[in-house]
């Protein structure tokens, strides 16, 4: 009687994630993290502030952070879907 061949498991490779699938949406990811950090520090600053507010120079870095962290990571976002939709193997 001769014993079964060992059986080897193929390494599970699964799914990349959403954003980590390319560069791009990484580069998305990241920035909209950085636009999420910058409206807790702005939260932060109203709260350190003697009168209970930012100042406006805070006020307005906060708020173009957030706003060119959003749209690097849309733009980012959208790039990368494209060259998802590229790399894919046609119907």
């Amino acid at each position: 009687m001769t014993s079964p061949a060992p059986q080897t498991r193929p390494e599970a490779r699964g799914f990349p994630g959403r954003f980590t699938c390319n560069g791009p949406r990484k580069v998305s990811f990241f920035a909209g993290l950085a636009a999420l950090l910058a409206l807790m520090i702005g939260a932060g600053f109203a709260n350190m502030s003697a009168s209970g507010a930012a100042t406006p120079l805070e006020t307005t870095v906060v708020r173009d952070v957030i706003i060119v962290g959003l749209l690097v990571a849309v733009v980012a976002y959208q790039f990368g879907s494209r060259l998802l939709r590229a790399d894919a193997p046609p119907d």
